[in-house]
């Protein structure tokens, strides 16, 4: 068995350009292996210590009563080669897709240039695994927020996820990392595990909208015009009793779990310093509740699988993009962002 598994690792992460962030969701603990690199994560380090490892296809069977074994002939198991970890049983159909050529071979060919990795971990016991691919210089808004776009590719081996690759920008000073979505209309492209290889790249290019540079612009408008939304005391109070309502037939451990929660929101807009030097903003308030989602909610167990799961689905977008709406409704804003 690996080390991982024997020290029941649930992710390994490696995490590049760590000068970058002065506090991030990147946190070890029990089940959290991180390792930490002041430059990019060089890529031979991902493929030896994330990626020396392959899914493989095994077959299944019945075990009767008296000990015959039955072949299930329409079923393989697809596990870990190393810590035989079994991650799903799948159909004739399934394909697997080996992490080191859809999320290292694959990227390489659509960006068609070196891979610069931020960073790459395993989720899951290798249930799931993602890459990001940046740029080492990063680009500052006008309000003084420093953010850098990636391109993130993930993938799984348990169905949690299909192959996908998409654009996020991250916003350094905590690490956040926010779908471009929320300030450009391309999709990600996905890929279920039914086709064996990709389509044509210049399609998937275009699906993407690859631009690293125009990205990091295009996220300094969206973050620039949150700050330009002036946001008093009360419209705050207000803007955190919508997002977080407490219903009078609230039962009372309920209702105490939400108080607790305002006032862990009220302390990070006066004295966080990832979100107080913008109090009295959009930004502020939305940098708020955005790094209460990923650094405080939940458990930090599961905090690296959670807060990468929903970023990878549909999740994280609905939940800023209802943050975004309840700042712009209570403060009276009506522009474009």
């Amino acid at each position: 068995m690996t080390e991982v598994v024997e020290k029941k690792i649930h992710s390994h992460v490696l995490v590049g350009f760590n000068t970058d962030s002065k506090g991030d969701f990147w946190r070890p603990s029990e089940t959290n292996q991180v390792e930490r690199y002041e430059n990019e994560v060089p890529l031979q380090d991902v493929l030896e210590k994330l990626f020396d490892w392959q899914a493989v296809r095994c077959p299944v069977e019945v075990i009767l009563g008296d000990g015959r074994r039955l072949p299930y002939s329409d079923r393989h198991a697809i596990v870990h080669s190393k810590s035989e970890h079994i991650f799903k049983i799948a159909t004739e159909s399934y394909v697997i897709h080996q992490y080191h050529e859809w999320l290292i071979d694959n990227i390489a060919k659509i960006l068609d240039s070196e891979l610069r990795v931020g960073i790459a971990g395993v989720l899951r016991g290798g249930g799931g695994a993602f890459v990001t691919v940046e740029t080492p210089e990063h680009v500052v808004s006008r309000h003084g927020v420093s953010v850098k776009s990636k391109l993130l590719a993930a993938s799984s081996h348990d169905s949690k996820l299909a192959t996908s690759y998409k654009m996020v920008g991250t916003i350094l000073m905590c690490d956040n990392m926010l779908v471009a979505n929320l300030w450009r209309q391309k999709a990600p492209w996905n890929n279920r595990h039914t086709l064996h290889s990709l389509p044509r790249l210049e399609l998937v290019r275009e699906s993407l909208g690859i631009r690293l540079a125009e990205n990091a612009t295009a996220m300094c408008d969206f973050v620039d015009s949150l700050a330009e939304i002036t946001v008093s005391d009360e419209q705050w109070q207000q803007i955190v009793e919508e997002l977080v309502p407490i219903p009078a037939e609230q039962r009372e451990q309920a209702k105490s779990r939400l108080e607790n929660k305002r006032s862990t929101l009220h302390d990070m807009w006066n004295q966080d310093p990832r979100c107080a030097p913008w109090k009295g903003s959009g930004f502020g308030a939305f940098q708020v509740f955005n790094t209460h989602q990923l650094h405080t909610a939940g458990s930090d167990l599961t905090r690296i699988d959670r807060n990468m799961r929903n970023l990878l689905s549909t999740e994280s977008q609905r939940s800023d993009e209802l943050v975004i709406a309840t700042i712009k409704s209570v403060t009276g804003t009506t522009t474009s962002n």
